[in-house]
């Protein structure tokens, strides 16, 4: 066994490239792993993504819409997926670029979570996130 200190915030961030969805699948998923000791081990991690099409930098392609999930995140890594509505197979490669979040805790002042939407498939599917109602200050 042994010990480890960290102080503060635990962040780590990056950014990947997810290159072309395979044939037989309209998604693709990577596993991101963290640098070793960035994270107390009984703490959950957070992970905030977001998609971007970086290397589609001209005013004539047209990229379709993409919706990003994570899975199995943990204190040694997590799962990073997209899926691309339509099917313009011309515009599956390069297919999307994730810049990503993980943290433990939250920032001084700050707060996280998690909310889990159920049996999303299609559509709109909403749920509330509820704050405390003390320990925010005022402007």
């Amino acid at each position: 066994m042994f010990l480890f200190y960290l102080t503060g915030f635990p962040i780590v961030r990056g950014r990947l490239e997810l290159l072309h969805v395979p044939k037989w699948s309209d998604s693709s998923c990577t596993t991101v792993a963290f640098p070793p000791y960035r994270f107390y081990p009984e703490k959950q991690v957070h992970v905030q993504i977001t998609v971007n099409h970086m290397k589609l930098n001209d005013s004539v392609t047209v990229h379709d819409a993409v919706t990003s999930w994570t899975e199995n995140v943990n204190t040694k890594n997590f799962t990073v997926c997209v899926m691309q509505a339509g099917r313009k197979e011309e515009n599956f490669n390069p297919f999307a670029t994730i810049d990503w979040a993980a943290y433990q805790g939250a920032p001084p002042e700050g707060l996280t979570g998690t909310i889990k939407v159920h049996k999303w498939w299609s559509g709109t599917n909403c749920a509330d996130a509820i704050f405390p109602k003390v320990g925010f200050k005022h402007l």
